[in-house]
């Protein structure tokens, strides 16, 4: 004879104890189970992170500049400024409508993003940013980028980095 624990939520605070007898059999099936519900825990906890945590509007800090960091779900990014607005579907650059979209990698560590600006009539690239993030909760962006054309993505966030906070 083999006694199993189970458990039940009375509450949301609480839970009830208890055991029940069950052959040899049961158990195995109990035990293959369980090794499979661990698993599968495990591998939901470390899953990247998803575009939804990324999309949405950001308030940033620099300096004495406040900017915001727009990306939406269709992959299209804003920057703003008290003064410009650069990117979306449609801007002004050099004379030439443009439109910036977004790409990111959360597999990597650091996790990266770029953010690549087309000509809207070629849709030719006309130049990128290259960048890294780190999500520190669902309401904190941590974004560190290159400005220049042929420069390097930072390797860590000790430099050209602002913090940027979820925008309800």
């Amino acid at each position: 004879m083999i006694l199993k624990l189970f458990f039940e939520r009375d509450n949301y605070f609480s839970y009830r104890f208890y055991f029940i007898q069950c052959s040899p059999l049961d158990m195995k099936l109990f035990q293959k189970l369980s090794l499979i519900v661990i698993i599968l825990l495990l591998l939901n906890s470390f899953t990247a992170v998803k575009e939804e945590a990324l999309v949405g509007r950001w308030k940033g800090k620099e300096k004495e500049d406040v900017n915001f960091l727009t990306l939406s779900a269709d992959g299209f990014a804003t920057f703003e400024t008290e003064d410009q607005i650069m990117g979306g579907k449609s801007f002004k650059m050099r004379g030439v409508t443009a439109s910036m979209r977004y790409s990111f990698n959360a597999t990597t560590v650091p996790a990266t993003i770029d953010f690549i600006i087309y000509e809207d009539q070629t849709h030719n690239e006309l130049t990128r940013l290259r960048g890294i993030y780190e999500i520190n909760t669902r309401d904190e962006l941590h974004l560190a980028l290159t400005f220049g054309e042929g420069m390097d993505r930072p390797v860590d966030f000790s430099t050209d980095n602002v913090m940027f906070y979820r925008v309800n």
